[in-house]
C-alpha cells in the first residue's frame, strides 16, 4: 500500500489542479500513508491488545493491526478511490482531446470517408506523382502541355468528373468529324483532345497517376480497417506512400477505447458508495452516443452554456478528490487538536508540580533561616543571634542565659560575639533545585513550548482547510501530514500510554510533592532533623548546639570562619 499510494498522491498534490509549485514534499509516515502515526492520529480502531470476560486470550498481533487496518480501509481508501477517479478523469480528457485533435488539428478517426480521401490520400499521392520526376522521361516538347493536362484531367475527375464528358471543342463537332468545316490548326488540336481522340502519351502517365494514387488510397483504407475507423500516429511526410507509421491505428483505436470504458468498468465495480463516480464522468460513454449533442466530437464542445463536458469530468473529479483530502485532513486537524489540548493539560500540570516543588523548598529555606537568625519564641537558646537583626544585618550572638545572683537579686547575661549575618551565598533549596529539577524543568518547558506551538499551528491548519482557499488547503493538508511524520504533534499513546503525559504526571506529583516521600518533604526533612551536620543535611537543625556554633562562627563579623560554614 505504501509503494504505491504515496507517489500517486504526490503526484496529485503537486499536480496543476492543486497549485503551480509547491513549498513542502509530503513526507511518509503522515496521514495519506498506510502507517501506524496515521492511524494515531485519525484515532480509529484498535492499537493496544484488549482482553475482556469472554476472550481472555486476545490475538495481539490481530489487534494491534486493527487500528492501520481500519484507517486503511475507512479513511484512505475513499482517498484513493478519488485519486483513482481523478487520474483517469485526467487521462481521459488528455486522451479525448488527442483524437479530436490529434491530426494537425483533425480527428485521429475517420470523419468524412470520401473527402478524406480526396484531401488527404489522393491529392499529395498525385502531387508526389508530379513531382518525383515520373513524367521527366517524357519528351521535352511533351512534358509541359502532358504535365498541364494531368493537372486539368486530375482535378477535372476528383472535383467535377462530370465535366470530363465535355468535348473542348466550341463548333459542331458532327461536322468537323465529316470534315464538312474547315478548321485552323489551333481547332484541330483543341478537335483532338483525350475526349474527342486518343492521345496514348496522357493516357499513359494518367495510367501511373492513378496507379499511385490507387495504392495510396488502398494503404489508407487498410490503416482504417486495421484500426477500426482511426488512423494511425505517423511522421509528418506529405506522400502517403512515404510516410512511416509511428503508432499503428489499432494502437491508437484500443487505448482509446479502454479509457472510454473505463468510467463504465469503475460504475460497475463499484461496491460501495466510497467507490461511485460522479455524474459526469459516469455519464460520458452516454453523452458520447448523443447524435445531438456530436457524438465524440461533441465531448469538447461546451455544453449547457458553459464547460465542455469532458472539462466538467475532470472538475467534478478534482472537487471530489479535494473534498476527501480536504475531509481526512480535517478530520485528522481536529483529532490532532483535542489530543494535544490533552497533552498540553497534562505537561503543564508537570511544569505546575516542578514550580510548586520550588516554591515550595524556597519557602521551607526562608523559615529554616527565620529559625536559624532569630525568632521571638521564648526559646533563645533555639537561635543564633540573641535579638532581631539590624539594618545592616548585625546582631550579637546568642552566648548563654542571664544568671541572677541568689544573694543580691543582681542579674547578669553573658555578651556574645557580633555576627554580620549573609544567607544569599548558600542557596540550600537552589542547590536541589539545580541537582533534582532543573533538567527536568527545562525539558518540561520546551515540551509545554512545543505543545502550545502544536496547538496554534493545527488550529491555523483548521481554519486553512475550514475556509481557505485551494492553494491553502493543499499547503495545510501537506504541512500537518509533515507534521505527523516528524512526529512534531502528540498521538493517543503519548497522552494516556503506558509511558504517556498522564502517567508522567502522575509520577512527578509524587516524586515532587508526596507529603511522606516526595522531594520537598524529604528534603526539609533532611535540612531540619540531619544530624550529625553534612553538605545538605542539618544546617537548620537548631535543636543541635553543634549547628549553632557552625554558625555563629562562620557569620563572626570580626573572625568569620568560612570552613565552619555549613554547606549546601
Amino acid at each position: 500500500m505504501k509503494k504505491i499510494f504515496l507517489p500517486v498522491l504526490v503526484a496529485f498534490l503537486f499536480s496543476p489542479v492543486f497549485a503551480d509549485a509547491a513549498e513542502e514534499s509530503l513526507l511518509r509516515q503522515g496521514i495519506f500513508d498506510c502507517n501506524q502515526n496515521g492511524a494515531y492520529a485519525m484515532s480509529v480502531g484498535a492499537l493496544g491488545a484488549t482482553r475482556g470476560v469472554y476472550v481472555p486470550v486476545a490475538d495481539a498481533t490481530v489487534e494491534l493491526n486493527t487500528g492501520v487496518l481500519v484507517y486503511q480501509q475507512c479513511v484512505l481508501r475513499e482517498v484513493i478511490n478519488r485519486m483513482r477517479e481523478k487520474a483517469m478523469a485526467d487521462i481521459s480528457k488528455k486522451a479525448v482531446s488527442a483524437i479530436a485533435t490529434g491530426r494537425n488539428g483533425n480527428p485521429q478517426h475517420v470523419v468524412r470517408e470520401g473527402q478524406e480521401l480526396l484531401t488527404n490520400t489522393s491529392d499529395p499521392a498525385f502531387l508526389g506523382f508530379l513531382q518525383d520526376g515520373t513524367l521527366n522521361t517524357l519528351d521535352p516538347s511533351l512534358q509541359g502541355p502532358i504535365l498541364r493536362a494531368m493537372k486539368r484531367y486530375y482535378d477535372v475527375t476528383t472535383r467535377s468528373p462530370e465535366s470530363g464528358l465535355k468535348c473542348p471543342y466550341a463548333g459542331n463537332l458532327q461536322a468537323y468529324q465529316d470534315g464538312q468545316v474547315r478548321f485552323t490548326a489551333g481547332e484541330f488540336l483543341t478537335a483532338s483532345a483525350p475526349q474527342c481522340d486518343p492521345v496514348f502519351a496522357l493516357f499513359l502517365a494518367q495510367d501511373l497517376a492513378n496507379a499511385r494514387v490507387a495504392r495510396a488510397i488502398q494503404y489508407q483504407q487498410d490503416e482504417w480497417n486495421w484500426g477500426n475507423g482511426y488512423y494511425a500516429m505517423t511522421d509528418n511526410t506529405l506522400d502517403p506512400l512515404r510516410r512511416r507509421v509511428l503508432t499503428p491505428a489499432i494502437t491508437v483505436q484500443q487505448s482509446f477505447q479502454t479509457i472510454l470504458d473505463s468510467p463504465v468498468r469503475m460504475a460497475e465495480s463499484a461496491n460501495d458508495i466510497g467507490q461511485m463516480i460522479n455524474a459526469y464522468y459516469s455519464g460520458m460513454t452516454a453523452q458520447m452516443m448523443q447524435r445531438d449533442q456530436g457524438g465524440l466530437a461533441g465531448l469538447t464542445k461546451p455544453f449547457g452554456g458553459g464547460e465542455s463536458w469532458i472539462d466538467r469530468v475532470v472538475s467534478e473529479a478534482g472537487k471530489g478528490l479535494r473534498e476527501v483530502v480536504d475531509n481526512t485532513a480535517i478530520q485528522n486537524l481536529r483529532s490532532a487538536l483535542a489530543v494535544e489540548a490533552k497533552y498540553f493539560k497534562y505537561i503543564n500540570d508537570i511544569g505546575t508540580a516542578l514550580t510548586t516543588a520550588i516554591l515550595q523548598l524556597k519557602s521551607g529555606e526562608s523559615q529554616c533561616w527565620d529559625l536559624v537568625i532569630y525568632k521571638n519564641d521564648q526559646k533563645p537558646e533555639r537561635h543564633v543571634c540573641a535579638g532581631p537583626l539590624a539594618a545592616d544585618n548585625t546582631c550579637t550572638s546568642y552566648a548563654g542565659p542571664c544568671v541572677t545572683n541568689p544573694a543580691t537579686g543582681e542579674q547578669t547575661c553573658p555578651t556574645g560575639v557580633p555576627l554580620k549575618v549573609s544567607t544569599s551565598t548558600f542557596g540550600f533549596a537552589q542547590s536541589v533545585v539545580t541537582k533534582s529539577i532543573k533538567a527536568k524543568g527545562d525539558d518540561t518547558l520546551a515540551r509545554i513550548n512545543t505543545s502550545k506551538k502544536a496547538l496554534e499551528l493545527i488550529q491555523q491548519l483548521i481554519n486553512s482547510v475550514s475556509t481557505g482557499s485551494t492553494d491553502a488547503q493543499r499547503i495545510a493538508a501537506i504541512q500537518f501530514s509533515n507534521l505527523v511524520a516528524k512526529g512534531l504533534v502528540h498521538i493517543p499513546p503519548d497522552v494516556d500510554g503506558p509511558s504517556g503525559v498522564i502517567k508522567e504526571s502522575e509520577s512527578v506529583q509524587a516524586v515532587m510533592l508526596d507529603p511522606d516521600t516526595g522531594l520537598v518533604a524529604t528534603t526539609i526533612k533532611d535540612w531540619a532533623n540531619g544530624k550529625p551536620l553534612q553538605p545538605g543535611k542539618g544546617w537548620c537543625n537548631v535543636n543541635e548546639a553543634e549547628v549553632l556554633d557552625a554558625w555563629k562562627k562562620c557569620w563572626d563579623k570580626n573572625n568569620p570562619l568560612q570552613s565552619a560554614c555549613p554547606k549546601p
